[in-house]
Order: structure tokens, then C-alpha cells, then sequence
């Protein structure tokens, strides 16, 4: 049986894709267990529902008028590649364009996708300085020298086979919120089309119940790393924050 599962889908998002409407499924399961993740309900692998990818089908198809591209996120979509490049491959035969936001620890999903030429925009969190000790803290992982190595693969083959590239970061007080971090992580994105540094929020779903009681980063202090990452070289930065959603920052001169 062809199926998925998944944890909500979101018949049209003006967010995730700046100047596209995206039908977005939310795959359930994730390797990773980030401290800040608002997501949280969709980490176990059995979580959410298995459903017939033809569902999934037909409701996006149904909504096609309104809606320009396919969109997976999570959880992370790289557990089940299977199913969502079977997704793509019929996306693409409807001329749908198609939205990948990943962890990035299954470069192999994006090296299948964009052989196929299934792929048009992939969203990469970058949670961390690249290094280990920094990575597994943020991640939760108990290790992860494969998953850096995953991620820096995943940003190789966007610059290499011309895929748009868009790398956030989510500022989490008291983990991840100083300039030195960002000056690291925007070396390592270089070749990304996009940086945006983004505002943590303190959801009741966030999974480590200390983070809920922080308060979000302020606006200004989201500038200032910004102004980190332009100092690096890169092309594009832009801070989003829940009030005011996605702004380019421009260097000072």
C-alpha cells in the first residue's frame, strides 16, 4: 500500500515559501530531539496517522487553484523518502513545484530529488555551529559526526545542481543566541541563496520544559546577529520574528 504518515497537513502556507502558496504535509517521526522543538508530538515515529498517499493527492489537487507547491516538513520527511518522492515525482507530472524543509541528515533524499529533477527549494535548519560537541547539544543527538557530514553534503548539492537554498537558524536564549555561533554557522552556508536567523518561541509543545519558561529573543537582538552573519559575506539575510514575520536586513555601513 502506498502510504505516509503523517502528522497534520496545512492546505495552503504563505510562510514557509516567500511568494508561494504551499500545501504542506507534516511527516511524523524525527532522528532528531532538539530541546526548543515545538513540534514535539510529531518526534516518535509512530506518531500522527499512516493515510494513502492518493489522499494526500487528491486534497492537494483539489486545491491546486489556490496552491503553487508541494511542501514537506516535520518531524523529518528524510525517514520516509519513499513515499515523499513518490509525492514529488506525481507533483511534478501535475507541474507542481515542490518545498523540502529538512534537518538535513538524509542527504540522500535531496541527492534522489534533485537527480530526478524533483526538487525546487529546500529550507535547512542549521541548528548549530557545524562542529560535534556544539551539534549534539542543540540536536540532542548522542552523536553526530553523520549527520554534520549529511548536512554539509545537502548544502554541496543545492549549490551544485542549482537548487534555491534558504538556511535558518533559531535563536534559543541561554543555547544557541551568540554572535560567535552565527559568525561560524554563516561561514559554513555561504553558498546558501538565504540566511534567516529566526525567533524562538516558547510554545507549550517546545520539548524541554525548562526552554517554555524563556522568554523569545527581542527583535533588536536578532538584528545584531544579523549584522554577524552580513559581516561574513552572505548575499541574503533576513531575521523572522512572529509580529513581523520575514525582514531583509541590510549591512550598516
Amino acid at each position: 500500500m502506498r502510504t505516509i504518515r503523517i502528522g497534520t497537513i496545512l492546505d495552503l502556507s504563505t510562510v514557509d515559501w516567500r511568494g508561494h502558496t504551499v500545501f504542506m504535509v507534516f511527516c511524523a517521526g524525527c532522528n532528531f530531539r532538539c530541546p526548543f522543538c515545538s513540534n514535539s508530538n510529531l518526534l516518535p515515529m509512530n506518531s500522527g496517522g499512516e493515510v494513502n498517499l492518493s489522499l494526500i493527492e487528491d486534497r492537494l489537487y483539489a486545491n491546486r487553484e489556490f496552491v503553487d507547491a508541494l511542501g514537506f516538513t516535520g518531524g523529518e520527511p528524510g525517514l520516509q523518502s519513499d513515499a515523499v518522492i513518490e509525492l514529488c515525482d506525481w507533483a511534478r507530472k501535475k507541474e507542481i513545484n515542490i518545498f523540502l524543509n529538512t534537518n538535513g541528515s538524509n542527504s540522500m533524499l535531496v541527492e534522489e530529488l534533485s537527480k530526478r529533477h524533483l526538487l525546487d527549494y529546500v529550507a535547512l535548519d542549521v541548528k548549530a555551529p557545524l562542529r560535534p560537541e556544539t551539534y549534539t547539544q542543540v540536536s540532542g543527538l548522542n552523536r553526530s559526526e553523520d549527520a554534520l557530514d549529511n548536512i554539509r553534503e545537502v548544502i554541496r548539492l543545492c549549490k551544485e545542481r542549482g537548487i534555491h537554498l534558504e538556511t535558518r537558524t533559531t535563536i534559543v536564549p541561554t543555547l544557541i543566541d551568540d554572535n560567535e555561533s552565527i559568525i561560524e554557522i554563516a561561514e559554513s552556508v555561504r553558498t546558501a541563496d538565504l540566511y534567516v536567523i529566526q525567533e524562538y518561541f516558547p510554545f507549550e509543545e517546545v520539548l524541554d520544559e525548562r526552554l517554555r519558561r524563556l522568554k523569545s529573543p527581542k527583535r533588536e537582538r536578532l538584528l545584531e546577529l544579523a549584522q554577524s552573519a552580513l559581516a561574513v559575506g552572505l548575499r541574503e539575510v533576513y531575521i523572522r520574528t512572529r509580529q513581523n514575520g520575514m525582514e531583509r536586513v541590510i549591512a550598516n555601513d
